[in-house]
Formats: structure tokens, sequence, C-alpha cells
């Protein structure tokens, strides 16, 4: 492929982007799309004898398939959103001297899987915008993949301490606690969070509008009455002292800029609060979205209301956190019952 072709390709990848900008797709799954669809173009420009997009076959995919599945790449991330090779063999191991670089590992299946739905996506627009004659990633099946229990789940205390150890003294204070507990009552995921605005936080209704959650869609999610108390204190007492810019309407705002926050700012609030409440868990925003799921199943929540509150499309989604009470069971048995007691006299 001259480099000519090269740039059609890209300009191409480009329009695709601008597209699923049109149709309201959320920035990070536009940046993430886009940049696997690059990696793919890339990989089909390098390792295929194609020089247009309508050349491209499902035995293409299937070979840009199992490079994935054969990419290495290394502890330190560099290889994020670079174009898989065909690998030749394994003979390069021991032919290069022994090195103390860090050790090679797969891409997960979750990435893998990640990467041809961006593929998928791309034909699928390439065959509307009527650029080829057929979709050949119509019947590219993606990697199965495991649902994976949530991993530092809270207890109850745990969750309790993480929110308390966060004093309502100084402004900043009341701004993170109050984050701390909506990300708790709601369980609404750290972009969902970062959209709000104060018109969205309706105290006397006690509830939560998110708009444009995952997949584009709204939802009213109920507020604790801790979490009214939060937002109606940071309200009153902190969110004016930080918000100058006139006309700003985000709910939580930047003490530094008046600004929106970033994912950045949610992530370090989050850990602080671990830090001061010592957790040795390893604590994310989507830790608190997890334990909120989690408690309110143990609580009896039907799996249904749970689903609506996170706002999942599939039910399937929302079923891994039954697994997750499955477990705890299987170690009260474990530890409980008297046939299963290792320890137990006979």
């Amino acid at each position: 492929m001259n480099e000519t072709q090269r740039q059609r390709l890209k300009i191409m990848a480009e329009r695709f982007s601008e597209w699923l900008e049109a149709i309201n797709y959320s920035p990070k799954t536009r940046v993430n799309y886009t940049r696997d669809v690059k990696a793919f173009l890339d990989w089909l420009a390098d390792n295929t004898p194609v020089n247009s997009i309508a050349e491209v076959t499902p035995a293409h995919l299937q070979q840009y398939q199992i490079a994935l599945y054969n990419f290495e790449r290394r502890d330190d991330n560099s290889d994020r959103g670079s174009s898989p090779t065909v690998r030749e063999g394994s003979s390069t191991a021991k032919d290069k001297p022994a090195t103390k670089e860090k050790e090679a590992k797969r891409l997960s299946v979750g990435t893998q899987a990640n990467r041809l739905a961006a593929v998928r996506k791309f034909f699928s627009w390439l065959l509307g915008e009527q650029q080829i004659a057929y979709n050949p990633a119509s019947t590219l099946q993606l990697p199965k993949q495991q649902h994976r229990l949530p991993r530092g789940v809270l207890t109850k205390s745990e969750a309790r301490r993480l929110i308390e150890a966060t004093p309502v003294v100084k402004p900043r204070d009341v701004r993170d606690r109050t984050i701390l507990e909506v990300l708790y009552a709601t369980g609404i995921r750290r972009a969902e969070l970062l959209g709000l605005t104060i018109y969205d936080a309706d105290l006397q209704t006690a509830t939560l509008r998110i708009e444009h959650g995952k997949g584009n869609t709204t939802r009213i999610v109920p507020l604790t009455q801790s979490a009214i108390a939060a937002l109606k204190l940071y309200l009153e007492e902190s969110r004016g002292l930080f918000a100058h810019e006139a006309g700003q309407v985000r709910l939580f705002v930047s003490t530094r800029s008046g600004g929106p926050l970033d994912d950045d700012d949610i992530v370090r609030i989050v850990r602080k609060a671990a830090t001061r409440a010592g957790i040795k868990k390893h604590v994310t925003p989507h830790t608190l979205r997890h334990t909120c799921a989690t408690h309110l199943l143990k609580g009896r929540a039907d799996i249904r209301q749970i689903q609506k509150l996170l706002g999942h499309r599939r039910l399937s989604s929302t079923e891994v956190y039954t697994r997750v009470e499955l477990s705890d069971l299987a170690e009260v048995i474990a530890r409980c019952h008297p046939r299963e007691k290792r320890n137990s006299k006979q």
C-alpha cells in the first residue's frame, strides 16, 4: 500500500470519528474507537496486500483477530493502541540475549473484544456510507468474556469509614464528602458524576437526573438522606466559593479554576478518602459503584431495580453481583457448616 492509499485510510478514520460525534457517542468511546480503528488500518497496510478498504475480506479480519490474540505488550503500556504484527515464530526468544526488560503479556480478552467491536462499528459505518458493497465484519465474532467478580468491594463498615473520614469543615472537604456520598448512594459512573449540573439534583424530590449516561440514555435515580444533606450543605456553603465563572452550571467544580472537575480529580478524591480511613484495598470511583450494588443486593433489593439504578442495558451485567453474594455465602458455608469445617471434632 503506497502513501496516498495510507492517507485515504487516515482520512476515513477521521470521518468515522466525526460520525461518532454526530450520533452523540461519549467522548471517551469516540477516542477509544478512533484509536482502535487507526491501529487496525495500520495493521492492514503493513500486513496485507489490500490497496483499499473495499478489498478487505472476512479472512483478513480473521487474520487480524488472530494477530490480536498473539499480540504481546509490555507492562508499561507502551504498546497501548499500537498495531499488532503477525508472529513469525518463537525462535526470537532464544536468538536474543537475555535482558531485564519487563515480561511481555498478552492483550486481555476484554481489550481484544473492544478493539474488534470498534472495527465492526467502523465497517457498519462504511456500509452505510456506501464505501463498501458488503460488510466483511458482519460475521466477526467477538471473543467470549468471562464475567469477573468486582474486585475490592467495600464492607458496610469500610464504606462508612471512607465517607466519614472526610471532615466537613473546609469548603473543599465539604465538596469531596458530597462526591463520596453521591457515588455510594447512587452507584453512578465517574463520567456521569462529572456531567452533573446544578439542575440535575432535585433535593425536593430527592432525585438525581443522569443525562446522557452510557448508551446515551437518561435516567432518574433516588438519593439517600445522607446524600441530600451533603448536597444541601455543599450547594449552600461551598460551591459558590469556587464557581466564579459566569454561567458555570456543573454541579461539582474545581477549587482552583472554578471549572469542571476531570477524571483524575475524582480518582484523587476517592483515594485520599481511602487513605484517611486506613483502608488498604485498592479503592477507585468504580469501587463505590460496585459497593453500592452489592450492598443493595445483600439488603434484598430486587436485581431489576438495581439494573435500573446502575443504568445497565442488559440484566446479565447486573447479575454479576449475585455471584459476589454467592461467593460470600460459600465462604460462610466453608467456615461454619458442620460438614465443611475441617477442624471440627469427629
